[in-house]
């Protein structure tokens, strides 16, 4: 798993549990790999044998994606890679960000046909969810980006995949929304404060976060005394759990078996 800072991240934690319980032989070690380095260290993938493939985490998700021979057509479109396969010296990408986020929705009780959805960052991981989100039907989404030159790529890539989306971003307050998700790293790491204002919270919005490290950050546990339900970032990570297992190779069921 590549990244940096990577103290953060839980997945080789929770893959080499994997690994021993179920008889593999595999491991997964965490490797802080510096911005200028991803492309000198997917060239030297492609010469291990027993590399199976690796995890990218923010901030290399764009730059994996570049280093790539081939990717889904949801990496194309995101523009963007969180899991690549080795297969004979060629790199093969994936982007099942929002995927995870999804399987943690689900299992929430969350249908989002129909629904609206407050996402507040519109970088790579927010383009994933947003894309999920719209993809599961949503009637709305509404995008807190600050760099505006984001908002047509968002719009391009939502406007693809789902051309029934109402898309604004404007996100003004939170009220009659049925989820909103923090996907910046705001709040990582003991920072204190909130992604966006929380005050016009109601109990009837499910309040996710993409940080997994504090596991109740600030966002959520303004949303718990909100009253609102909630969804862990580590919940989303564990989503991806089989998803970036199958992609490299490996048969690891969903959280809820299937």
């Amino acid at each position: 798993m590549i990244g940096t800072p990577i103290i953060q991240v839980r997945s080789p934690l929770n893959y080499n549990r994997y690994f021993a319980k179920h008889g593999i032989d595999a491991v997964m070690v965490a490797m802080n790999v510096p911005g200028g380095q991803v492309k000198a260290h997917f060239e030297h993938m492609r010469t291990i044998p027993n590399f199976a493939g690796c995890i990218a985490t923010i901030p290399h998700k764009q730059a994996a994606a570049d280093c790539m021979d081939e990717m889904s057509q949801r990496a194309e479109d995101l523009a963007a890679v969180n899991v690549v396969r080795v297969e004979s010296g060629r790199l093969i990408g994936d982007m099942v960000d929002g995927l995870g986020f999804m399987v943690a929705a689900k299992a929430k009780g969350l249908d989002m046909r129909g629904k609206r959805a407050a996402i507040i960052g519109g970088g790579v991981t927010g383009a994933a969810i947003a894309l999920a989100i719209a993809e599961a039907g949503a009637a709305e989404i509404v995008i807190k980006e600050i760099r505006a030159q984001r908002h047509g790529f968002l719009e391009h890539v939502l406007r693809k995949n789902a051309p029934h989306i109402k898309l604004s971003f404007e996100l003004t307050g939170l009220e009659g929304f049925d989820i909103a998700v923090n996907a910046t790293p705001v709040g990582m790491n003991d920072d204190p404060n909130l992604p966006f204002p929380a005050d016009t919270l109601t109990p009837r919005t499910l309040v996710a976060d993409v940080v997994t490290n504090p596991k109740v950050t600030p966002w959520l546990a303004a949303g718990m005394q909100k009253g609102c339900k909630v969804q862990y970032g580590i919940e989303m990570a564990d989503g991806q759990f089989g998803l970036m297992g199958r992609h490299m190779g490996l048969n690891i069921p969903d959280p809820d078996g299937s």
